[in-house]
């Protein structure tokens, strides 16, 4: 029989009660006879998957949607079969009850016609009800009727005597009784379902056989069902210990977060006064200057008129030879005055001010002030956790993020950018939206994914696409699988961290090279990531950084190429120990892009607003520069080959244009469907083209410099929207991405490396 359950019983209480009965007060209190909804005697009961149990004709009355039935005590759903609610099992445990209720006391009335006045002489199997005796006529004569078995209490009585096991009919063949129990599929079945449903590979027995046996193992699980609720009862007894402890450690964390907050405040009050005691510090410097030469220039004047009246003094009361033998005193003293000639308009008069540098403050606080850690612990099963966050300290956040979409440590958003909601931080003054696009940031997430993610080798690809350089728009082809081998970089203003790594560039050496936009920096790595120096500070001073955003090497002499964004547009040189050797095109470059140099060290920068190309030698002397927006859209890389020609990555073109230094457009390599939304090109040892893009995967287009398809690749793991690639000697790529990493690939086999 079915264990009882508080909307079953009338004995049975609720669940706050229930805890503090004893098993066998719950096992002498026998199941409640009456539906919890209309809170008569059950009509046809049928039992949910909750094991709750209600009449059909109440349940039809609550069903909404005729696939499931939702319980009207717990609300769980139950999905139903294509018989609807009569496929649902009856409660045989009531139904026997009622029956036995019938042959011991006959006042059981009849449930088929709703009369409470008329006792019931037999019962229906198949409608599930006791019947009244002009019930049973209808069963006998009605044509909706047919096939129903049904048995006179007198006969249920006589099996009961004889102590027979009442036979139960297949719910598929009527007429078949259920002998047989399939252990393979947990259910009784009748002889014909051993032959067609549950025929070869299922193990089926004799239920007379079986039955003491599975009823050993449901009893087992009732067993342990209880046990169960008896060490959850012990647990929901520390639920309120719980919740104390909760409740300490929240107001824990909220007095570290307000002691964290004064000793931040102290901090800044401290350094506060530290800046104006410098301020005044300098500027008391400053004004004994300007009074050193108020009192020089006074000095001067002095003298000048002391001399004037010596000299008015010879001529008029000396003779001619007496005044001429001071002629010559007379011209060196008043030529040193008359040399004397103040500038007043020397800056490093007045020049003090307050450098502040609100990025890095920004970032830095909200890396160092702290965040909120969660235990990890699965509380209401399966959650999906956002992506972990690096910190300086080496721990890692998985809190959840703060309501306006941005995550407590990352970077901050200051300013919004044109057409993403991933933020970069620019100068809040600053409109021009070719500054805050990084790398096309208005364009990934689109377009359809058109690759293949086969690891499988690049099959026949000269036979599948047209090797001119111009490509249908949604050729398919198989990629090659790459994996990174090296990363490194976190989120932060140290040493080997990065607030935006917008630009890379690799050395003769193999050291990275690496502009941290936002920081105002430059910092070298080894060719394993491992930091070795960096050099520039917020600043437009001689050695001083302002928004670097790309870089390049000039391979014979390491000489490090740095091109600043708004609002400087300028480049700078740095020999290979990070020192400054000169700075020039403030004057004439317009939001500098792409940056690269050449064999004879000259260097091509590409604008992106302008779409111009400018050709440099080092001193800063133009070459030679030309306009290209009739075949650019948005260049955003640039690399040169040994015939003097230009190859320029197209975002949104899709490709990389060529050119020559004349500014002549030569050819296209590449195109949609091949290289989406490239953010990079570059030339390899064995001068291929090498074109990456951030659609869907990182991906990496292998060409020949005509533009004929070699190889393509794509990572495993796809990134967050990437920033620059550069090329290692090793067949390797560096790529920089928005995650504050670099990512080391390989992508080729390289002779005699073993790899």
């Amino acid at each position: 029989m079915a264990s009882p359950t508080p909307s079953q019983s009338d004995t049975v209480t609720t669940a706050s009660t229930t805890s503090n009965s004893s098993d066998s007060e719950m096992e002498n209190a026998g199941p409640n006879t009456r539906c919890s909804i209309c809170h008569e005697t059950y009509t046809i009961p049928k039992v949910l998957t909750c094991f709750h149990t209600f009449c059909q004709p109440c349940l039809e009355k609550t069903q909404e949607v005729a696939d499931k039935i939702t319980c009207p005590e717990c609300h769980q759903d139950t999905y139903l079969g294509g018989q609807g609610l009569t496929g649902l099992l009856p409660d045989y445990a009531v139904s026997n009850l009622l029956e036995t209720n019938a042959l011991d006391t006959s006042a059981l009335h009849c449930t088929g016609c709703k009369s409470k006045d008329t006792n019931a002489v037999a019962r229906c199997f198949d409608c599930a009800n006791f019947l009244c005796a002009n019930c049973v006529m209808a069963h006998q004569f009605m044509h909706c009727f047919e096939g129903h078995r049904v048995a006179s209490l007198s006969e249920l009585q006589g099996n009961k005597e004889d102590k027979t096991e009442k036979s139960i009919y297949c719910p598929r063949h009527k007429t078949d009784v259920l002998k047989f129990f399939c252990k393979t599929c947990q259910q009784p079945i009748c002889k014909e379902c051993t032959v067609f449903d549950h025929g070869r590979g299922h193990d089926c027995q004799f239920i007379m056989d079986i039955g003491e046996k599975q009823l050993e193992m449901m009893q087992h699980i009732n067993n342990d069902a209880k046990l169960k609720a008896n060490e959850l009862r012990m647990s929901a007894k520390g639920i309120e210990h719980l919740s104390s402890r909760l409740q300490v450690q929240y107001h824990k964390a909220q007095n570290d977060i307000n002691d964290t907050y004064n000793f931040y405040r102290a901090m800044l009050e401290e350094r506060k006064q530290e800046s104006l005691k410098e301020l005044d510090q300098a500027y008391n410097t400053k004004q004994v200057a300007i009074s050193g030469l108020a009192t020089k220039i006074q000095d001067n004047i002095d003298r000048l008129y002391l001399g004037c009246e010596f000299l008015e003094k010879i001529l008029k009361y000396a003779s001619v030879t007496e005044a001429l033998l001071f002629k010559n005193l007379v011209e060196q003293r008043f030529h040193n005055m008359f040399n004397f000639c103040p500038d007043l308009n020397n800056q490093s008069y007045i020049d003090i001010e307050f450098v502040s540098n609100f990025q890095a403050i920004t970032a830095g606080v909200r890396n160092t002030f702290g965040y909120i850690r969660e235990g990890n612990g699965d509380m209401n099963g399966p959650v999906q956790k956002p992506q972990p966050i690096a910190r300086p300290n080496g721990l890692v956040s998985t809190s959840p993020p703060l309501t306006n979409g941005h995550n407590i440590f990352e970077a901050p958003p200051l300013t919004k950018e044109f057409g993403s909601q991933n933020s970069l931080v620019f100068p809040a003054n600053d409109t021009n939206m070719y500054e805050k696009w990084s790398n096309g940031l208005d364009i990934f997430q689109n377009g359809i994914d058109v690759f293949s993610t086969s690891a499988d080798p690049l099959f026949d690809l000269t036979t599948k696409l047209n090797l001119s350089g111009l490509y249908p728009p949604k050729s398919q082809i198989k990629r090659q699988k790459m994996i990174y081998h090296c990363k490194f970089g976190e989120f932060g203003v140290m040493e080997g961290q990065f607030t935006e790594p917008s630009g890379v560039a690799v050395n003769a050496q193999n050291d990275i090279i690496v502009a941290d936009t936002n920081n105002h920096r430059i910092q070298i790595f080894d060719k394993e990531g491992r930091f070795k120096f960096q050099f520039g500070e917020c600043g437009k001073r001689d050695g001083q950084l302002l928004y670097p955003n790309r870089v390049s090497v000039v391979k014979s002499s390491g000489d490090i190429i740095v091109t600043e964004r708004s609002p400087t547009h300028q480049i700078q040189i740095y020999n290979q120990y990070g020192q400054f050797v000169r700075k020039f095109g403030a004057n004439i470059l317009q939001h500098p892009r792409g940056v690269t140099v050449d064999n004879k060290g000259r260097i091509i920068i590409v604008e992106c607003k302008v779409m111009r190309v400018i050709i440099f030698d080092q001193f800063g002397n133009v070459i030679h520069k030309f306009g290209c927006s009739k075949h650019l859209e948005f260049p955003n890389g640039v690399v040169v080959n040994d015939k003097e020609e230009i190859f320029i990555s197209d975002n949104r073109a899709h490709c990389v244009k060529v050119f020559n230094y004349q500014g002549a457009y030569l050819r296209q390599v590449g195109g949609e469907g091949i290289t989406n939304y490239p953010i990079g090109v570059g030339i390899n040892s064995a001068g291929e083209i090498l074109v990456a893009d951030n659609h869907n995967n990182f991906n990496l287009t292998i060409f020949t410099q005509d533009g004929q398809l070699i190889n393509a690749l794509e990572s495993k793991v796809k990134h967050a929207q990437c920033f620059d690639v550069s090329l290692m000697d090793d067949g390797s790529v560096v790529l920089a991405s928005k995650d504050y990493r670099l990512y080391i690939y390989r992508y080729a086999q390289i002779p005699g490396l073993g790899i």
